[in-house]
């Protein structure tokens, strides 16, 4: 007698569908990054360039994220989007907003710092 063998996969979680079905688009017009899940907007980074005397300085005014898709590090997928851009096209940041603060405290030399 053959005996079937069963895969069973392991449930994902909910953080890890978010992630999937997450998408981060910048938004120049706006002067923000979006946060996309399933079609909806929930989230955004937004920022303001100004001209320096080292060049643009791109400061981080605040992230925000409906209260439903917190806890699930959609708000770090976000952040660091928005900085990858950053280091990408070599432009220095000055967070204002904290949790980009934060983010760059533990993700030290991610993108160029502007002085505060």
């Amino acid at each position: 007698m053959r005996r079937k063998i069963r895969h069973s996969h392991p449930p994902q979680s909910a953080r890890s569908l978010l992630h999937q079905i997450s998408q981060v688009s910048h938004n120049p017009d706006r002067e923000r990054f979006e946060l996309w899940v399933a079609g909806d907007l929930v989230g955004v980074l937004g920022y303001r360039i100004d001209d320096g005397p080292e060049g643009q300085v791109v400061t981080i005014l605040h992230t925000v994220l409906y209260d439903e898709y917190s806890g699930h590090g959609l708000a770090t997928r976000l952040t660091g989007s928005a900085m990858q851009y950053m280091r990408e096209n070599g432009l220095k940041v000055r967070p204002l907003c904290t949790f980009t603060k934060h983010f760059l405290d533990a993700h030290p030399g991610m993108v160029a710092m502007a002085p505060a």
